[in-house]
């Protein structure tokens, strides 16, 4: 199998029908079938071959999902990363996974430069706009054959490697296979029953799993128009959307909080939205029912992680809703809750979240022991605690790993405390995360200062934003004067 011969299907049954919409640009599932197959020509010509890494550095583009799709189309392994990310992110993320190829905006040649300086592993710069060492995909374009046929690939081949904080606090390479991917891009047509009709809007950044899975992947699988943005921006946004008519889109807690409260979408008609599926983060009741209230639309709560997929559950359209929870697992996914020792709990009773099914990662890029670690048995141990009820709706209740949620993003406290404990006014750090109703949590650092030293809070987070993406750094910081930690090393009291 290969996971892009989704593309061909809808191709040779509508190849007419509008496959993107970016912008004022829309591309034919034809179109898009010939971009895809022009690039899987020019990788193969640069040397690429299967089980390579190659790495996409972009936001919700058009040649997002064309390399996504070439990459894969000849075996070799997609890598996705934040765009954001900072030099000191992409040095870890390009070490760990040694790609042979980049294909990125002229925005992030600065960064790549920078990180690839002592790097023999990279042959291939392919560059969304002309610049001076890279291939342009204009060249690529113009250049390149248009006729390419997918290599027949083991269902179990790797597909795409996610970086994630991971279940171990650490950022470690999540390996999906094309069936991990393609049993969890069933959602759109198997579990609603839709197809070319749907327009889905990809809003979330596709270099997560969450918005590959089920905006991209589910819906080209259904033969359905894609509609990309860039980034969240409300005023720009709202016209655009009003055009759009989508009815279909899993969103993060933070964009339900904006087209809720956001000015700009005070008059927003949203009728056409039926199906609106709530992931990455808890969402807030209060977001929930001014929501429904204001739309009359109802949001479907689910749950996942990149080591599954994303999808593992959600509230699902046929079922009765139940908004505290988040759903029912989905088709051919099992979940059970386990106890400290690994042993199954009875219904109601709190424990770990266990999950089984084919689209539980491969493993950890490169890192058997960590992969043991959490796939124990035939099940992924994820982290978190809940409880199933009698129907077998999942409820959580907390986290068992050192993590916060913020607009819809992982950040392992580890990581981040690592960091500022670099800073030489600061002699202990541990980070706790503060409820905020549009991002869920936003992250505070408690801090013991070095002895004879006064810290400025703006410069300790100053620090922080120099090696790490914005979203893991601490909105606010707090000077104590002791930190009190649990047997799992996480801030339990200060003073």
């Amino acid at each position: 199998m290969n996971l892009s011969l989704m593309v061909d299907r809808a191709a040779s049954d509508m190849p007419d029908h509008t496959a993107l919409v970016f912008e004022n640009k829309k591309v034919s599932y034809a179109e898009l079938l010939k971009g895809i197959n022009r690039l899987s020509n020019a990788l193969i010509k640069a040397g690429v071959k299967q089980g390579d890494r190659v790495v996409t550095l972009m936001s919700n583009r058009p040649e997002f999902v064309i390399s996504y799709f070439a990459t894969i189309r000849i075996g070799a392994i997609c890598v996705t990363l934040n765009p954001l990310s900072t030099s000191y992110e992409l040095s870890h993320y390009l070490g760990d996974c040694k790609p042979v190829a980049i294909i990125s905006g002229a925005d992030q040649s600065a960064k790549i430069a920078k990180v690839l300086e002592h790097a023999d592993y990279l042959r291939t710069v392919i560059s969304i706009e002309p610049q001076d060492g890279a291939i342009s995909f204009e060249e690529i374009q113009r250049d390149f054959s248009d006729d390419f046929e997918a290599v027949d690939l083991d269902e179990n081949d790797p597909a795409v490697i996610i970086f994630t904080a991971g279940l171990l606090g650490r950022a470690l390479g999540a390996t999906l296979s094309h069936r991990n991917l393609d049993s969890n891009s069933d959602l759109l047509v198997d579990v609603c029953g839709r197809g070319p009709e749907t327009h889905s809007l990809a809003l979330i950044p596709l270099f997560h799993a969450f918005g590959t899975s089920v905006n991209l992947l589910s819906t080209i699988k259904a033969g359905a128009t894609v509609y990309l943005v860039e980034k969240v921006d409300f005023p720009r946004l709202i016209p655009w959307l009003k055009e759009a008519r989508i009815n279909f889109s899993g969103l993060v807690p933070m964009v339900f909080y904006g087209l809720t409260y956001h000015p700009s979408c005070k008059d927003l008609d949203l009728s056409s939205l039926d199906i609106a599926i709530s992931g990455g983060a808890p969402l807030s009741m209060e977001i929930y029912e001014r929501f429904c209230e204001k739309y009359k639309i109802d949001i479907y709560h689910g749950y996942g992680l990149t080591e599954a997929s994303p999808v593992v559950s959600w509230n699902n359209i046929h079922v009765p809703n139940k908004p505290r929870t988040v759903g029912l697992p989905i088709p051919r996914v099992t979940i059970g809750i386990h106890d400290d020792g690994g042993q199954p709990l009875p219904v109601g009773v709190e424990g770990e979240v266990v999950v089984q099914g084919p689209s539980v990662m491969l493993g950890y890029f490169g890192k058997p022991n960590e992969t043991k670690t959490v796939i124990r048995n035939g099940w992924l141990y994820t982290g978190d605690i809940g409880f199933l009820d009698e129907q077998g709706y999942l409820t959580l209740t907390g986290l068992k790993k050192d993590l916060i949620i913020t607009s819809g993003f992982n950040v392992y406290c580890q990581e981040v405390e690592e960091i500022l404990i670099r800073h030489p006014h600061v002699a202990n750090v541990a980070l706790v995360g503060m409820a905020d109703l549009m991002r869920g949590q936003v992250i505070e650092a408690l801090v013991v200062p070095e002895s004879g030293v006064k810290p400025d809070d703006r410069e300790i987070i100053r620090f922080c934003k120099e090696f790490l993406s914005r979203y893991k750094c601490p909105r606010k910081v707090t000077f104590v004067n002791e930190i009190v930690r649990d047997s799992h090393g996480r801030a339990s009291g200060w003073k």
